[in-house]
Parts: structure tokens; C-alpha cells; sequence
């Protein structure tokens, strides 16, 4: 009977225990930065009408590789570094590319778009261009930097006459202008005939200017020679020298301060030459059935317009 009460007891205990049961993760760094640790912590209460009691148990492990949390923020971390770098980058890139298209607008209106000058005055549209930046200094900014042109126009009537009467070697001078307010005294000079051939060649020097005693020398910009197309915006191709750079060109002779007495212009170190041909080359679009429609010389007056740029 004894036996059978004591069974009954021991049956009853294990209906009223009770075992709750929590989990909880604790991560920890290790002084290694390839791993953490997990600590799992359990917690397990026992009742019954006799007996409470409370038992703990702790679980720990090392976390390593793709489970580090650390490695796992710090990738993220880095992630964002270089989303935000790259963003960056995207942004000057579009900046850039905008200012160009700012830059190029306004160098295509130098260059190109002048249509607003009258047809029939012997200069076509690049009138227009000539009276607006004959002798003149136009800043062109970019996103890095801001450059300076200077530019002067010389325009020749009645050349067509010079080339057909003209003996080899005769020349005509511009006048002498200066490279903005106080700069370099030059001329440019043209020789119908250059060579025997019909050759065409148009060079530029230094002379003497009441600056000299002041400037650099010898001289240290760069310089370009044009001819000008007289056709629609569309279809031009002005003749273009080299950007001629004094310092890897020539010698200071050329490029020296000129002579305070003598002849005050310096020889012509560089220039451009035409061939006969390409001055009598025709309109590829022809404007009127009666004119010569001629790309570089006008049919008013026979005039050619050379274009000097200096960069500043």
C-alpha cells in the first residue's frame, strides 16, 4: 500500500511541474576581427506543490565567416563609401557636361553662327562675326579653368586682281595692332605668290609697340592663322593652320623684344599656306546663278579675310 501511495505522489509532482523557458543571444566582440561570440542563455523554473526550483543553463560559441556581424558591417559601411564616391563622381561628370555644352554654344556662335550679316554687302554672313570680334579678348570659362582668345581680322579687297598680277615674292603688311590694350604689337603678311606656283602664303610677326619695355619676352602664346569661308554655317571649312607655339618653334630672333632702331618688325617665323586651287574653290550650294559663288573669295570686291587667334 506504501508503494502505491509514493507513486501516486511522484505521478502528481511530475503533472504540476512547470518549465519556462527563454532564449536570449548576446553578441560579443572577441579581440580578433574575424569573430564574435553568441552566448545563448536558457532559463528553466520548476513548481509543484512541494518543491520550486529554477535551473540556468548558457550556451556559448564563436561566430565565424559569413556569420561575423562585424565583417558583415563593415562591408556594408564600405558599400555605402563607395555608393556615395560614386555618386559623387556621377554629379561633376554631369557638371562637366553641361558646362561644355555651355562652352561649345558660345564657341559656335564665335565661330560658326553669325547669319545675321546682309549677302550682297561682298563678306556674306561672317560680317556679323568680324564686327563683333575684330580686335577684341572673349573669356571662355570650362569647369577647370577659363581661357582667354584674342582675335583680329584683316580683310583684303581686290586679292583675286593681286593674284592674277602680282610677280612672286610681292607682299602686302597689315596694319599694326596691338594684342588687347597694353599687349604685343604684330602685323600679319600676305604674299599672293609665294612660289612660282601660285602658293599663297600668309604669315605673322612682331614689331615694334610702345609696350615692349614692360611685356615678356620673348613672346609666349600660342598662336593660329585662318582663312575664312565665306559659305553658309553649315558647309564651311575654313583653312586652318597648325596652333603654332613660339617656345618649340623658331628661334628668339623671331620671337625676341624687336629692335629699338632699323626695321622694327621681326621676320615671320610661322603662317599658312593656300594653294591657288582652294581659294577658287566653288560654293558646294550655290547662291545666285550669276555670282562665282566662291568659298574664300567675295565676288562683290575680290576680298579674302584672314583671321589671327591668339591664345592668351
Amino acid at each position: 500500500m506504501s508503494s502505491i501511495v509514493l507513486l501516486f505522489l511522484y505521478l502528481n509532482t511530475l503533472y504540476l511541474t512547470r518549465c519556462d523557458a527563454s532564449v536570449s543571444r548576446l553578441y560579443t566582440n572577441l579581440t580578433s576581427d574575424e569573430d564574435v561570440i553568441e552566448t545563448q542563455h536558457a532559463t528553466c523554473k520548476i513548481a509543484t506543490e512541494e518543491l520550486v526550483a529554477s535551473a540556468r543553463a548558457s550556451v556559448t560559441r564563436v561566430l565565424t565567416g559569413a556569420c561575423n556581424a562585424k565583417l558583415i558591417d563593415e562591408r556594408l559601411r564600405t558599400l555605402e563609401e563607395n555608393l556615395c564616391k560614386e555618386l559623387k563622381e556621377i554629379k561633376m561628370l554631369l557638371y562637366t557636361v553641361i558646362e561644355n555644352r555651355k562652352r561649345s554654344t558660345k564657341l559656335a556662335k564665335m565661330y560658326n553662327d553669325y547669319d545675321e550679316g546682309d549677302e550682297s554687302d561682298g563678306l556674306s554672313s561672317r560680317q556679323s562675326e568680324i564686327d563683333n570680334f575684330n580686335n577684341t579678348i572673349q573669356r571662355i570659362s570650362s569647369v577647370n579653368e577659363s581661357t582667354s582668345f584674342f582675335f583680329y581680322y584683316w580683310q583684303i579687297k581686290r586679292f583675286d586682281e593681286k593674284l592674277a598680277s602680282w610677280k612672286t615674292a610681292r607682299s602686302e603688311r597689315s596694319s599694326t595692332f596691338y594684342v588687347g590694350q597694353n599687349g604685343y604689337a604684330m602685323y600679319i603678311k600676305v604674299t599672293p605668290r609665294y612660289f612660282p606656283d601660285g602658293t599663297v602664303f600668309i604669315g605673322v610677326g612682331l614689331t615694334r609697340g610702345r609696350h615692349d619695355s614692360i611685356l615678356e619676352w620673348p613672346f609666349p602664346h600660342k598662336i593660329r592663322l585662318e582663312l575664312l569661308d565665306h559659305s553658309p554655317d553649315q558647309t564651311r571649312q575654313d583653312r586652318r593652320s597648325r596652333i603654332w607655339d613660339p617656345a618649340t618653334l623658331c628661334s628668339e630672333y623671331f620671337w625676341g623684344r624687336p629692335k629699338l632702331t632699323g626695321e622694327p618688325d621681326n621676320p615671320e617665323c610661322v603662317g599658312l599656306s593656300v594653294s591657288r586651287q582652294v581659294l577658287f574653290s566653288k560654293l558646294l550650294f550655290p547662291i545666285h546663278p550669276l555670282s562665282k559663288n566662291m568659298r574664300y573669295i567675295c565676288d562683290r570686291d575680290g576680298a579674302i579675310t584672314i583671321k589671327l587667334t591668339v591664345y592668351l
